[in-house]
């Protein structure tokens, strides 16, 4: 990717700025109002740079301008750094002229202070973010994914045998999540959950179901933005990096897990509060990092259904609730998930996932008294499904530890669920 290059003009009305006390950030913005550029993060953290890497010397006082401040200080001559308050007749511009004066747009200030206390007055303005289209669009992040999914091939394993339904749950992959050397909690790392999930296909195998359901209840990746700046995924080289993260967890999920599950069937993706494009949770609600795997993985060839919230698969008669956890929903009673989307008539199985999270959320005193099932009763039953991920520093200072695994579920021959759980 070719860097932008800005001109002396363009660096020199940043730097003039920085020296009266603006911060980088809302000088930058106001060089591209004025040079009617567009300002994104790409641009912020390239001036950052290049004010961190600029050092004072003589050659600056060129840029500096004097001068007569009649009505303001005694007809005093003195120099002028940046954007002073004071006009040409030497008086005091109020915020409408000193726009109006730099070619600054007035209607997009957010806020705005008089700084009173250098040598002259100026503005220390900061602009309301513009809201503009993403360097990349969807499609073309999809379209940076799809020509590497492209070269993966997708044969599945049917063996013909008869038996029963197999339902399996997993949750919390947390793919690029890095845990090393802590006291109790176990490492953690691409390869170690490679690994796991390749153990997990082969514990599914063992069983020989004549068809297997997949149900994955998000937080499938640890990050995409990998930063926590607000809106950062929308440049191209966060873009880069979030494309990166997705290809890497479809690839990881087909080659050690999916690919090798004999006689497999649909597979049911719920969003979790990770699998997000952006750093900010108010941002990106719906999970859309779990939305382009899923994405991914139909383009190999699976069946897949996603939803960011909840979904509803009916399976021998049983009926299969499937939310990650960390929405709102799920501070709902059991009784009323299954009247608002389960089946009446049938047993309903509600399956959550986010346990570590909901953890590391609880006093010591409710950690005490948590409990795996949340309701029980003769037609339905709710319970967290077990995490993939070990946990980190976080939950390990809090006191809690937890052993990776997954669930599977089957029919018992009386449309009641039989419950296994498996630590990989």
């Amino acid at each position: 990717m070719q860097k932008a290059k800005y001109t002396k003009e363009q660096i020199e009305f940043v730097q003039n700025l920085v020296k009266t006390g603006t911060e980088v950030t809302p000088a930058t913005r106001q060089m591209c109002e004025h040079f009617q550029i567009t300002f994104n993060d790409t641009v912020g953290r390239a001036f950052r740079k290049k004010m961190q890497a600029v050092t004072t010397s003589d050659e600056d006082l060129d840029n500096f301008t004097s001068t007569e401040t009649k009505g303001y200080s005694n007809d005093k001559k003195k120099e002028v750094k940046g954007f002073t308050a004071i006009s040409d007749d030497g008086f005091l511009l109020n915020i409408e002229d000193y726009c109006v004066h730099y070619g600054l747009d007035v209607s997009k200030i957010r806020s705005y202070k008089l700084i009173t206390h250098s040598n002259l007055p100026f503005y220390n303005i900061v602009f309301n973010e513009d809201v503009s289209d993403p360097v990349v669009n969807e499609q073309e992040i999809k379209d940076m994914i799809e020509e590497e999914l492209l070269k993966i091939s997708y044969n599945p394993p049917i063996k013909a045998l008869e038996g029963k339904v197999g339902v399996v749950k997993v949750s919390d992959f947390h793919l690029g999540s890095y845990v090393d050397n802590l006291i109790r909690t176990k490492n953690f790392s691409i390869d170690i959950l490679a690994s796991k999930l390749s153990a997990a296909a082969q514990e599914i195998n063992d069983r020989n179901y004549k068809l297997v359901h997949v149900h994955i209840l998000g937080d499938i990746i640890e990050s995409f933005t990998g930063t926590n700046h607000r809106n950062t995924w929308k440049g191209l080289d966060k873009a880069m990096v979030g494309a990166e993260a997705i290809k890497l967890s479809v690839k990881i999920i087909h080659d050690y897990f999916l690919s090798k599950i004999v006689n497999l069937g649909e597979i049911k993706l719920v969003a979790g509060n990770h699998d997000r494009t952006s750093s900010d949770n108010k941002e990106d609600v719906q999970g859309d990092a779990a939305n382009l795997i899923a994405w991914g993985l139909e383009t190999l060839g699976y069946a897949i259904e996603f939803n960011p919230l909840v979904i509803t698969h009916v399976v021998d008669g049983i009926c299969h609730i499937l939310t990650h956890g960390h929405h709102g929903i799920s501070s709902r009673s059991t009784k009323q998930l299954c009247w608002d989307y389960g089946k009446q008539g049938m047993y309903n199985l509600i399956c959550e996932g986010h346990l570590h999270s909901i953890i590391e959320k609880l006093s010591v005193a409710q950690r005490s008294k948590f409990q795996t099932i949340k309701d029980d009763a003769v037609d339905h039953r709710r319970f967290n499904c077990p995490s993939f991920f070990t946990g980190n520093f976080y939950s390990e200072a809090l006191g809690f530890t937890s052993e990776s695994g997954f669930v599977i579920t089957e029919d018992n021959g009386r449309g009641v669920p039989n419950v296994f759980y498996y630590a990989v």
